[in-house]
Formats: C-alpha cells, sequence, structure tokens
C-alpha cells in the first residue's frame, strides 16, 4: 500500500511541475523572451531556467517569484493552470527592451534611441 501511495504522490508532483513548466513557457514565449533574457531578468542561470520547462529541476517557491516577477505577472497568475497567458502588454515589451538596451555600450544605445526616434516620427506622418 506504500508503494502505491508514493506513486501518486511522485506523479501528482510531476503534473505540478509539467503544468508550472507549461505556464513558464507560455508566458515567456508570449512575451518574446528568451530563456537567456527570462534568467537574466529572473536572476537565474538560463542553464537552470531551461532544466525547469523541461521538468528536470523543481524550483522553490523563491524561484517561482522571480520568474513571476520577471514576466510581470503575480505568482498566482503563474499557477492558475486553468487559465493561459493573456497576450503580453507593452509593458512586457518594455522590460525585455530595458534588459536589451542595458547591455549595450553608450554609443550603441545613443544609435538605438536616435533609430527609435526616427521610427515614431515616421509613423506621425
Amino acid at each position: 500500500m506504500t508503494e502505491v501511495w508514493c506513486f501518486q504522490m511522485e506523479k501528482s508532483k510531476y503534473d505540478i511541475m509539467y503544468k508550472t513548466a507549461n505556464q513558464i513557457r507560455s508566458y515567456r514565449t508570449s512575451a518574446g523572451l528568451s530563456q537567456k533574457t527570462l534568467a537574466a531578468m529572473a536572476g537565474l542561470d538560463p542553464a537552470f531556467l531551461g532544466h525547469v520547462e523541461r521538468c528536470l529541476k523543481c524550483p522553490t517557491i523563491d524561484t517561482l517569484n522571480k520568474i513571476s516577477n520577471a514576466l510581470n505577472i503575480t505568482l498566482s497568475q503563474l499557477l492558475d493552470f486553468d487559465h493561459p497567458p493573456k497576450e503580453t502588454k507593452n509593458v512586457d515589451l518594455l522590460k525585455k527592451i530595458t534588459v536589451l538596451f542595458n547591455q549595450l555600450t553608450p554609443e550603441e544605445a545613443n544609435h538605438l534611441t536616435n533609430i527609435i526616434f526616427k521610427i515614431v516620427e515616421f509613423k506621425k506622418h
């Protein structure tokens, strides 16, 4: 009887890990983020995030909280398996751009800023 109970517990744990991994992947991809970018935003090792998404590692609540914060969602949204991620908003894209922008040299950042201003001006006309 104990063996059956242990197996059920392990299957139950795996089911939760699997659903959590799918939620993380869905939110990440809908935000247009790579694993590497999300890991950087959450302060995690990219390989670890990959392991979480493939159900090879079980993240702690603290880690899930870091991931949800980086995705600009609540922890309860991340763990709400009955509701898929909603469309991303500009806030999510701005976070991604900020991470990438901070990786540029000052000269590259200045060039990129000028390009963005030119695009906005073009759209106005």
